[in-house]
């Protein structure tokens, strides 16, 4: 692996050098039994059973209890306040929608963003086919039987730069019994759910029924939310097969960021609305694991996923009346200024899709200066994204001894298509005083370049991989793995009939949508695990992996002719794929000590990108672009223990992620308060730092100059997380844990040239009473001291809503304050407690 900082590898062996000297001697030396260490699914379909302590990664897994145990909203909110490397943006303003990174890499239900996480569920690839985005409200939480963070493995496919969640459901036969839970909190939130398994001869069944409301803390946020999900099993003493299908309905407020100077009023405040999406899928998959003889299994699935997405979003716009001294008064114009043209302009008029005549004003005062509250210009942005997705894997599993050796090998190939409509549209509004745009019922184009145009096309994605994985015990202590996958992609998009910009000569400037684009590689991998003692492994690993431009990024990927994602697409240039080169080493143990289990684990990795793909903000407002970067780098360490006794749970964890720019690059950003002129480019390694020549340039032209080593943006380099539960009596239990983040880099500021968003440190707090065997109550508060703290901060034009009079470009987006839930749950049947359980 690449040499690290030296402070980050001191502080990773001084790590590991504190939890061994922690750990019991009895233990080290092996003299104590220990639980025997369970088996784990090594590619998203799993079935595959190798001992998880042979994996040359650091590998996470959690429990269902300890999801729940969390009490928190969503699956990514639980993971960021228990797991090493985890971290959530809250880019929306809606709890059920945040994204989330691991090590650096996000997975997002934003289109746009770049996604490095592959997600899978019961080895059904989650990532839409469209964006590659992950709608992690879909998820159906109380069915989860086991999450897998997986750090670097090729075989997850596309997408899995920096990982994968591979998430397995419960069934009726790893669950039995009914159980119903009821909970209501704060700000309008009621959470209900029930599930119930049952087991009959080699039949079983499984169904979890989940909903939610919230109100919304701040303005215009209400969400709600439906998930259903069902297995049915049947088992032999040579085959389990099971059929099971997820429903799941959403409709989330997302109010985004909001101006600093708005917060500073009143943190309700929003900017801009209505925002709202609307989503619903269903999926039906079909797997089963077959034993062929004693040494061979055959795992195989096949699945149906249809998706539906609806969003609405308002904004303010360019549009205003035309020059009234001009040829074109009386119409509706873009700015001259912002789109580089002058006054005249035909190709500035604003005109309707259908009949494509210039619009007359018949909505806003002839004179800017008049604009206020219920006649300023804005824009509806709709989008339409209507998916059908199949596909399916098909495994092999060889588990019989290699040249006297025991040898676990695995080898399988995967395919997955997905066609998507897609359609976008502006239409003409009014934003009053709440800032929530009145719509006119007017649609609207326009002819220049960055301007906005109607879009309707169809995008078809098929992925196809073929890969194998082998692990051999060389000695009995000693297991070396190697293995790859070769990826394929093609993605096409139909244009039918996209409006296209026009030139200065008033021709059509482009080609249109349509194209064809294919990627292929493979990814290697290979590793070594050592057992020190037989309480104690370490483990070094190696691999790449790849992702492919979604036909999104293909579709916005000119800077001349950028687009206001997500409604519209007006260009296909072609974009390389992303490459990621990782390497990993580390040591994790488990003993018995003080009464109970002791897990720890410490690691340090680097992941090196070549050509990532950054949305860019264009120049013009509001629009935006995608290109390759460049070359980007995310390293750092991890650190984990955890002690469970019958009495006490404790743990904490630290992470450092240093996620940086390892060439330096111009970009447009012209928001950023800092952005400017630069000097020549210094793309060397002598060590010499260009920025301070930058930074003693005067603002300007709207540029940032980004160096080597400077800062990804939205990322926490520092993460601290630690908690616990303590019995105080064999019913009651209390709880709490902390998160302890620093700060970040607003984006629009990769050059690091502004102040950070602020880091934070939130505090909850939690009880439980087990009333009967059957009845439980519980209850606790989140963000305990009431932290006024935000998780994403961006930029934005001050000016273009002038009876606001904001100055202040930074726009952030607030978390939610001091929240307070109580529920009820009642079951039959025995389950874990969920407060005391490990996450191991």
């Amino acid at each position: 692996m690449a040499r690290l900082k030296k402070p980050v590898w001191l502080l990773g062996t001084a790590s590991v050098a504190m939890l061994a000297a922690a750990v019991p001697a009895a233990a080290q030396e092996g003299a104590t039994a220990l639980p025997e260490l369970t088996v784990i699914g090594t590619t998203p379909l799993g079935g595959d059973g190798l001992d998880r302590d042979k994996v040359p990664a650091n590998v996470i897994s959690v429990t269902s209890d300890t999801l729940r145990g969390a009490n928190a909203p969503t699956v990514q909110d639980a993971l960021s306040r228990t797991t090493p490397s985890v971290s959530i943006n809250d880019v929306t303003g809606n709890p059920f929608n945040k994204e989330l990174f691991f090590r650096g890499f996000q997975a997002s239900q934003q289109n746009g963003a770049p996604q490095g996480l592959a997600v899978y569920q019961n080895g059904v690839r989650l990532n839409e086919s469209f964006g590659d985005t992950v709608n992690f409200e879909f998820i159906p939480t109380v069915a989860i039987d086991q999450l897998d963070i997986w750090t670097n493995n090729p075989v997850f496919g596309l997408n899995a730069l920096g990982g994968a969640l591979s998430f397995q459901t419960k069934n009726g036969f790893t669950y039995q019994g009914t159980e119903f839970e009821f909970q209501a909190g704060s700000f309008g939130r009621f959470e209900g759910s029930g599930q119930y398994g049952v087991q009959v001869g080699n039949w079983a069944g499984y169904l979890a029924i989940e909903g939610a409301r919230d109100g919304g803390w701040r303005d215009f946020s209400e969400s709600n939310l439906k998930r259903v999900f069902g297995d049915v099993g049947y088992k032999s003493d040579s085959a389990e097969i099971h059929l099971n299908f997820t429903y799941a309905d959403s409709k989330l407020g997302v109010v985004g960021p909001t101006p600093f100077e708005l917060l500073d009023q009143r943190r309700r405040n929003v900017y801009t609305g209505d925002q709202i999406n609307e989503n619903e899928m269903g999926m039906l998959n079909l797997q089963g694991k077959f034993e062929l003889s004693d040494a061979w299994s055959l795992q195989a699935n096949a699945y149906y996923r249809k998706y539906k997405s609806d969003r609405v979003d308002g904004n303010d716009t360019d549009v205003r009346p035309c020059p009234e001294d001009g040829p074109d008064a009386g119409f509706l114009c873009l700015e001259a200024d912002d789109f580089g043209a002058e006054e005249g302009d035909s190709r500035l008029l604003v005109r309707d899709p259908v009949t494509g005549r210039p619009i007359r004003n018949t909505f806003y005062p002839e004179d800017e200066d008049d604009f206020g509250p219920g006649t300023t210009p804005g824009s509806i942005e709709r989008s339409r994204i209507r998916t059908d997705a199949a596909g399916g894997t098909l495994q092999a599993t060889n588990q019989s001894e290699l040249f006297g050796f025991k040898n676990h090998f695995v080898v399988g190939a995967a395919y997955d298509f997905g066609k998507t409509d897609f359609q976008g549209s502006s239409e003409l509004c009014i934003i009053p005083g709440d800032l929530q745009c009145i719509g006119t019922g007017q649609s609207y184009y326009t002819q220049i370049p960055g301007g906005l145009t109607p879009v309707d096309i169809t995008a078809k994605n098929h992925y196809f991989g073929l890969y194998a994985t082998d692990t051999l015990d060389l000695t009995d202590r000693l297991s070396a793995t190697i293995g790859g996958r070769w990826n394929y992609a093609k993605l096409t998009i139909k244009d039918h009939g996209t409006l296209q910009p026009l030139n200065e000569d008033g021709v059509a400037d482009g080609p249109g949508l349509d194209g064809s684009h294919k990627f292929d590689r493979f990814n290697p991998m290979g590793g070594l695990t050592y057992k020190i003692t037989p309480a104690i492994t370490g483990f070094a690993s190696y691999s790449e992996s790849n992702r492919a431009p979604t036909a999104l990024e293909l579709g916005c990927s000119d800077p001349t002719r950028p687009c206001p994602l997500e409604s519209t697409l007006v260009s296909d240039p072609p974009l390389d794929q992303v490459i990621t080169r990782t390497g990993e080493a580390g040591f994790r143990g488990r003993h018995e000590a003080l009464g109970g289990v002791l897990n720890w684990s410490a690691s340090v990795y680097r992941a090196n990108n070549t050509d990532d793909i950054l949305n860019v903000p264009s120049e013009i407002s509001g629009r935006g672009y995608f290109l390759n970067a460049g070359k980007t780098r995310r390293q750092g360490v991890e650190l984990a223990t955890q002690l469970v006794t019958e009495t006490w749970m404790l743990y904490a964890n630290y992470s450092y992620v240093d996620a940086t720019f390892r060439k330096a690059i111009n970009l447009a950003s012209p928001n950023n308060p800092a952005s400017g002129g630069f000097g020549e480019d210094d793309d060397d390694d002598d060590g010499d730092d260009d920025r301070r020549v930058q930074r003693a340039l005067p603002p300007g032209d709207g540029e940032i100059r980004v160096n080597k080593g400077d800062r990804l943006t939205g990322i926490p380099d520092h993460q601290l997380k630690f908690g616990g539960a303590y019995r105080v009596t064999p019913k009651w239990t209390v709880g709490a844990d902390a998160v302890i983040m620093a700060g970040q880099y607003y984006l629009g500021d990769e050059g690091n040239q502004n102040k950070k968003v602020p880091g934070y440190a939130v505090f909850n707090v939690n009880t439980s009473y087990q009333v009967t065997d059957q009845f439980r109550i519980f209850g606790g508060i989140r963000n305990l001291f009431d932290k006024k703290y935000e998780t994403y901060g961006t930029y934005f034009e001050t000016d273009d809503i002038g009876f606001l009079g904001l100055e202040d470009s930074r726009s952030l987006t607030p978390a939610r304050p001091l929240s307070v839930y109580v529920g009820l749950n009642y079951k039959f049947g025995a389950t874990a407690d969920p407060v005391l359980v490990s996450k191991y």
